[in-house]
């Protein structure tokens, strides 16, 4: 009963919010022939890749369309390895402080205060990063020092970190506290049991949320090339803007088969650190 209370709820907010932004079935569909008959030049091109550009004006001493194409992932991918290698540290350091298992027992009311204190900030610190898509801060980047990498690297790294240390904070505090309670019994000081009885068993979900967002880094990284930083994502605008439909599914394809990737070699990193569940 309560299920069916829930969603029906859910059926309603959602008719709501699309009575309020004026949503209708017939937006879903293209407005007239022209519309359609690009729309289906846009999907029978994906069975068509193109191995060629379909630009009459490319030089002949232009890389190939392949080659530009991995070039692109390439760029792609070490924007993703920038980024993360700026967000891993940073919400290692803000998801020790925005988590309550390394606060010391018993406490006293003047350091609990200060523990709160510190606690609620890295908190809030992590809320405002992540709150910003990083479009939005690629724009405002790109707006103070221009169209750079670094711009592109910051942008991604800003939001990630903030992610990234919620979930570590949230993942920190859920770890069973056994091993720690066995380690302050014998005289361990706080951190040191934090560090020894708690992030161990906690590292291998850290690792496995740390690999999904580094996936999220490169499609991320990809969707950079529409505000002008080259990425595969550039390539594929570019692409676009001029109805080479081919091309685009070119780069589309690409992209894909590196995430693909990715995912495999996250998959086995996951299988190797927890065995009996990838077993299952």
């Amino acid at each position: 009963m309560k299920r069916r209370w829930v969603i029906s709820g859910i059926a309603l907010v959602f008719l709501i919010c699309a009575w309020c932004l004026g949503l209708k079935p017939a937006g879903l569909f293209p407005p007239d022939a022209e519309h359609w008959s690009r729309t289906g030049e846009f999907f029978k091109a994906a069975l068509h890749p193109a191995f060629d550009y379909q630009d009459p004006n490319v030089p002949d001493d232009a890389d190939h369309i392949w080659v530009k194409g991995f070039k692109g992932l390439l760029l792609t991918l070490k924007f993703a390895f920038a980024a993360m290698s700026l967000a891993v540290p940073a919400a290692l350091v803000l998801g020790f402080f925005g988590s309550s298992a390394w606060w010391p027992e018993p406490c006293g009311p003047v350091l609990k205060s200060v523990l709160r204190v510190v606690f609620f900030a890295s908190r809030f610190f992590m809320s405002l990063c992540r709150s910003i898509h990083e479009l939005i801060w690629a724009l405002l980047l790109l707006s103070a020092f221009g169209v750079s990498p670094f711009a592109g690297m910051v942008a991604l790294a800003i939001p990630f970190s903030g992610t990234l240390g919620k979930v570590f904070s949230e993942l920190i505090d859920e770890e069973c506290l056994d091993a720690a309670k066995a380690l302050k019994a014998i005289g361990h000081r706080p951190v040191q049991t934090f560090l020894v009885g708690i992030v161990p068993s906690a590292l291998p979900n850290l690792i496995t949320y740390t690999f999904y967002r580094f996936e999220c880094a490169l499609r991320s990284s990809a969707v950079l090339g529409f505000v002008g930083i080259e990425t595969i994502g550039l390539y594929i605008e570019l692409s676009h803007g001029e109805f080479y439909y081919r091309e685009v599914w070119t780069y589309f394809y690409l992209l894909l088969a590196m995430i693909i990737a990715v995912d495999f070699w996250g998959a086995g990193i996951r299988k190797h650190l927890n065995p009996e569940v990838a077993g299952r």
